[in-house]
């Protein structure tokens, strides 16, 4: 899944305006015109407007332990996407997801279906600013992909928020050196919606921010690739949680694969999946407290191997831990140790009949297993394997 960010995606808009301004159309067997272009035989002359739509649908077969929990027909994505160059400095980017709801959050009064609703401005060759709704300048290469293209994440990439509204300056160092440093909210509503129930004592941040440090580069050609970030964030009144994610990747010919390794501590559970283990104490609450002081560590990895130019096949496996770091012996605070441990696997082939890829059509299959610990099972703590097999398509079909 690419998730672009808004530089890379502005200078792939560059090089593309001069396909776009051709007086003749060709056939439509790519992204190379759009479906306004080839419908009335006019040919765009600027790059100001350009307007896609992103598409995810599948059949899936859900299994739960050993047994099939449900198999049903479903939209995982369907997104609305606006962007283009007003002029040679300022561009511009709107992504909307319309598989969520509309409502306002109350942090950053928008809703959260909105992803991308962001300005950039290029100061000069070196630097360029970006303000508005973006996503996190975080490292990792399943991170970096795009939403829609993704089968399954890994649980550090599911549960973490990574869309917010903020300010990026970008830095190229050389051609294949970039830095970024990036302030933006830590949360897109209150508190209660990031957390849950809060533990006692918890007062919110002057300031919820997330303070970024990305470091991009590539070598060999573009061979190798690295993505590493570093993270701090206040989450309540003086506490502090904290993120470093490095990303690996290799390109060669057909093949093409990356690791990702994925640290974050917090002293309110920043993912919410060890609290979400924990049984509420009564019927009438809304949920568990909170847990504090938790950790997660994910190692993810990926492999595809484009054996024909229409043909991938890919396999994933991830590897993650939920601890706490720092324990206690009341019931919001439980003893420190391991209490989670998540494998995930998955395996696939995709079928791209167009001279693009813009539409592919996959067969996947995805399990996840689980183990917890005796501190989790003391806390009431179970949950299932679980499995899934897809067929569907993906689809960005240029609009305009």
């Amino acid at each position: 899944m690419k998730r672009l960010t808004a530089f890379w995606l502005s200078a792939f808009y560059l090089c593309t305006t001069s396909l776009q301004a051709q007086s003749i159309i060709p056939e439509r067997d790519s992204s190379a015109i759009s479906l306004f272009e080839y419908a009335t035989k006019i040919p765009r002359r600027n790059n100001v407007f350009n307007l896609n739509l992103e598409m995810h649908a599948s059949f899936n077969t859900f299994f739960t332990g050993n047994k099939l929990d449900e198999a049903a027909f479903r939209f995982n994505h369907i997104k609305l996407e606006a962007a283009g160059e007003v002029n040679d400095r300022l561009f511009y980017w709107y992504r909307q997801n319309l598989n969520q709801g509309n409502e306002g959050m109350e942090l950053e009064n928008l809703p959260e279906s909105i992803e991308y609703a962001l300005i950039g401005y290029r100061l000069n060759d070196k630097f360029t600013v970006i303000l508005g709704k973006q996503d996190a300048a975080w490292g990792g290469f399943e991170y970096d992909l795009n939403p829609f293209e993704i089968y399954e994440y890994s649980d550090m990439n599911e549960y973490m928020d990574c869309y917010f509204t903020g300010a990026t300056l970008a830095y190229q160092l050389t051609p294949s050196q970039e830095l970024r440093v990036q302030v933006t909210d830590n949360r897109i509503g209150s508190m209660e919606d990031a957390y849950g129930v809060l533990p006692a004592g918890i007062e919110k941040p002057r300031a919820p921010l997330f303070y970024t440090l990305n470091w991009n580069s590539n070598y060999l050609d573009e061979v190798v690739n690295l993505r590493y970030s570093a993270t701090a964030g206040e989450q309540a009144k003086g506490k502090w949680m904290y993120m470093a994610w490095a990303g690996h990747n290799v390109c060669s010919g057909p093949f093409d694969g990356y690791l990702d390794v994925m640290y974050t501590r917090g002293p309110l559970d920043p993912l919410g999946i060890l609290t979400e283990l924990v049984p509420a104490a009564d019927e009438d609450e809304e949920g568990p407290v909170c847990l504090r002081n938790v950790q997660y560590l994910s190692f993810v990895a990926e492999m595809n191997y484009r054996f024909h130019p229409k043909w991938n096949v890919f396999a994933k496996g991830m590897y993650e831990t939920g601890s706490i770091y720092k324990g206690g012996n009341s019931e919001d605070a439980p003893p420190s140790g391991k209490y989670r441990t998540a494998w995930g696997y998955q395996a696939g082939i995709e079928f791209y009949p167009m001279a693009d890829e813009n539409l592919h059509i996959f067969l996947t299959g995805t399990g996840r297993s689980y183990s917890l610990t005796g501190k989790a099972k003391a806390l009431g703590a179970s949950i299932e394997n679980t499995g899934k097999i897809s067929i569907g398509f993906i689809y960005k079909l240029p609009l305009y």
